[in-house]
């Protein structure tokens, strides 16, 4: 009689099947299509996978159900047949595990979701109807794999178990750092699926056996079972399709290492088949040839404090004068480094260089900054924007400017693309302002995203951006106590031009210890002045102020470095500094309010 599936996971490894759909794919099937409806319009096609990989000597045959929820059948129109998708997927998987094998009823993740929020409790309720379809269908137990996100695997966790009394294997991705994108370790997500009624914990998909079996390396002991079903390496694009280039052998003895460190399910994922199964069996029954893997010890985190940057130290000591320079949307730097030599000789704290304003492609600011402090010596805050790159870019150019000693970054979550645009932009935006600003920190403890050691010290000093140009202060305020939490050590305000918005800014920031620093931008037109007040995002300019401008006329310069000193001079006492942003790059009106300042 066939055993209960955790009184064998107990005793003995046991070996599930590879992919379906990688086969799928190879017998045919279109890749746009929906993989889980063949279940019901070609189950023999499904039926000889199953059959293949019960010859080549799986214990666990999946179900064909990976995206049989109500969500991902949805856009092909199916959502209505999704207890029939499912209930078929169970039988046919039945049909060819006979009955010495476990079938596993598989659900993935529900991937995009819309625009329109999922409530936890429906949540719950497309997984507890699926699991109930698979289970009517005579699955064995359940398999949750491929989630990237922990707090989804709980929320499905939570819906199977409240519906269904089978065992539930849990399983998350991981990077080959041996993380969740999000940052989170193997063990910490399998200790909070254990606390949640986890039966089985494990990993699959996302990474390939060497990186899987050093992940199972450095867990521990873990109180439940433990299943591994990597992929079979990383792909290859080839065309429309993905190729995957690691042997059956290869994969078979790095797979079969895991179950030397508590590894007791083990299978394949991604570019698996049944020659790859075949080949884990052959490898178990020979005692797993392969000697222990002992993996190098993770370098030790440099424990000494780079020095803080001079900006750091002078927000701290006393007053600070920032002014704001952009980059060209050409290549001749010679006019802005002319600029930044005249501020630099006028005694300015430091310049700082803004990310592709408004979303428009400038010379890199990161370029830049480096030229402007060869050439002056002055320190440079460098803006950097969630907008134009990925988790991976960014840790990338984080690991340049500590490279280059551009230790000074404002961390901005940046202007969207334009909509409406002929060419085709897209943000990324993978980390928004607080991610950008708690990686940033996480560089300062010595590690990136992934938790790997960055050998040398760094010392950014982090800037938040601040808008008081908004009906609702206490939310924006509310967003300047979650960047300090996040990292940010002092902060720069968007433009301002009353008296009575400073007023309400120091009202409602009161109780903020990170120094503030006042954002002025002088005007210098009329035109200029109804442009930001009607099209650029976070300013408002008062009418009385906007109408002077106007009578102004040509002298309209001058009477904006004019306003521009009246709010600075009343504002001054009050702020950590101010931070000035000329108009078109026109240093000399930052020159002229520095000279008042006493510069």
């Amino acid at each position: 009689m066939k055993q209960h599936i955790l009184t064998a996971l107990g005793e003995r490894v046991v070996v599930a099947d590879g992919a379906m759909g990688s086969l799928l794919f190879d017998r045919g099937v279109d890749s746009s299509s929906c993989y889980d409806v063949l279940n019901l319009t070609d189950p023999a096609l499904v039926q000889s996978i199953h059959k293949a990989y019960a010859g080549a000597g799986a214990e666990i045959i999946e179900t064909n159900t990976f995206g049989a929820n109500r969500v991902k059948l949805g856009r092909f129109d199916l959502a209505h047949r999704a207890r029939e998708i499912n209930l078929r997927g169970a039988e046919l998987a039945r049909s060819q595990a006979g009955p010495g094998r476990w079938v596993a009823g598989a659900m993935g993740p529900l991937g995009r979701m819309g625009i329109d929020p999922i409530s936890q409790e429906e949540l719950e309720d497309i997984f507890s109807g699926q699991a109930l379809a698979l289970m009517e269908g005579g699955v064995d137990f359940i398999m949750l794999e491929t989630f990237a996100s922990l707090s989804l695997l709980l929320t499905a966790l939570r819906g199977v178990k409240a519906s269904v009394s089978v065992p539930v294997v849990a399983q998350m991705v991981f990077t080959q750092r041996g993380r969740t994108h999000s940052g989170r370790t193997a063990r910490e997500c399998f200790d909070a699926l254990i606390r949640a009624g986890a039966d089985v914990v494990g990993l699959n998909c996302g990474i390939g056996p060497k990186n899987a079996l050093e992940v199972v390396q450095g867990l521990g002991p873990v109180t439940v079972p433990l299943s591994v079903l990597p992929n079979a390496g990383f792909p290859e694009s080839s065309g429309d399709r993905l190729i995957y280039a690691s042997s059956p052998e290869y994969f078979a003895r790095r797979t079969a290492a895991c179950a030397a460190h508590g590894a007791r399910l083990l299978g394949g994922c991604c570019g698996t088949a049944p020659e790859h199964i075949a080949a884990l069996v052959r490898a178990l029954d020979a005692g797993s040839p392969e000697a222990r893997i002992v993996s190098a010890s993770p370098d030790e985190v440099n424990t000494q404090t780079a020095a803080p940057t001079r900006l750091s130290r002078r927000l701290v000591e006393g007053k600070v004068i920032l002014v704001e320079l952009d980059p060209p949307k050409h290549l001749d730097v010679e006019p802005v480094l002319a600029a930044a030599e005249a501020l630099s000789a006028a005694g300015v704290d430091a310049i700082t260089i803004a990310e592709n304003p408004l979303a428009v492609p400038r010379l890199s600011n990161i370029v830049l900054a480096g030229m402007v402090r060869a050439r002056t010596g002055v320190e440079v805050v460098v803006h950097m924007t969630g907008r134009d790159r990925n988790l991976v870019g960014m840790q990338s150019t984080i690991m340049g400017l500590a490279a280059s000693n551009l230790h000074n970054v404002l961390a901005v979550t940046g202007d969207p693309p334009s909509a409406g645009s002929a060419e085709r932009v897209s943000g990324v935006y993978d980390l928004r302002s607080l991610e950008l600003m708690a990686l940033l920190a996480g560089f300062n403890e010595g590690r990136n995203h992934y938790g790997d050691s960055m050998r040398l010290p760094v010392n950014f000093c982090i800037g938040g951006a601040f808008n008081p140009n908004t009906r609702n202060m206490a939310l924006q305020v509310g967003r300047m106590e979650k960047k300090m939490a996040a990292g940010a050590s002092y902060f720069l305000t968007q433009p301002v031009y009353s008296k009575e918005r400073v007023d309400e800014i120091l009202t409602a920031t009161a109780h903020i210890k990170a120094p503030i620093v006042l954002g002025i931008m002088p005007l210098a037109s009329s035109r200029n002045a109804e442009f930001l007040h009607n099209e650029f995002p976070g300013i408002e300019i008062p009418s009385e102020t906007r109408e002077r401008m106007a009578r102004a006329g040509e002298h309209g310069q001058e009477e904006g470095v004019n306003i521009a000193w009246e709010l600075l001079e009343y504002a001054w006492p009050h702020f950590a500094g101010v931070y000035i942003i000329p108009p078109f790059n026109r240093h000399a009106m930052a020159l002229e309010l520095m000279r008042r300042l006493g510069r």
